[in-house]
């Protein structure tokens, strides 16, 4: 057996292992690139995209398929999700940084490198930041099964 050549990037300043030289230029003028598979990776600082006030997002991966979704979440202090839902998929959630608390009845709290799974279908929530936070987060398949009253467009609550 030959061996596999692993490829890896950085991701919010944070390396995960080599990558070549030249993949590496390429990474940093563009701010994201491919890699073999149609995967993407992405390196930037700016979070985009904002639903609620104090939340902003980033898409890194949608599959429009089947609704599966890779995102990095940012709440600014005392910013959530203000009611209590559940989602259409499995959500899988990091923390990257920050502290960030489902209440009573979920009444959880996610701090630096806690993981959370809310299984299709749970009601949790709502949430809100004790501090500036980000999650990433991820979805195997669409996010709600009915828009939220608190988005506005049905492109946001895919």
């Amino acid at each position: 057996m030959g061996r596999q050549r692993v490829r890896t990037c950085r991701i919010l300043g944070r390396s995960t292992g080599p990558l070549s030289r030249a993949h590496r230029g390429r990474a940093e003028r563009r701010g994201s690139w491919s890699l073999p598979g149609n995967s993407v990776a992405h390196q930037g600082s700016e979070l985009g995209g904002q639903d609620l006030a104090g939340l902003s997002h980033k898409m890194l991966w949608r599959d429009d398929t089947s609704g599966a979704s890779i995102a990095l979440v940012r709440f600014q202090p005392g910013a959530g999700i203000p009611s209590r839902h559940s989602h259409a998929s499995n959500q899988f959630m990091f923390c990257l940084r920050g502290r960030y608390t489902y209440v009573p009845p979920t009444g959880l709290t996610l701090t630096e490198s806690s993981f959370y799974w809310n299984p299709k279908g749970s009601l949790h929530g709502p949430t809100r930041a004790d501090e500036e936070t980000v999650l990433l987060e991820i979805y195997d398949g669409p996010h709600y099964p009915t828009q939220p009253d608190w988005y506005s467009s049905s492109a946001d609550a895919r």
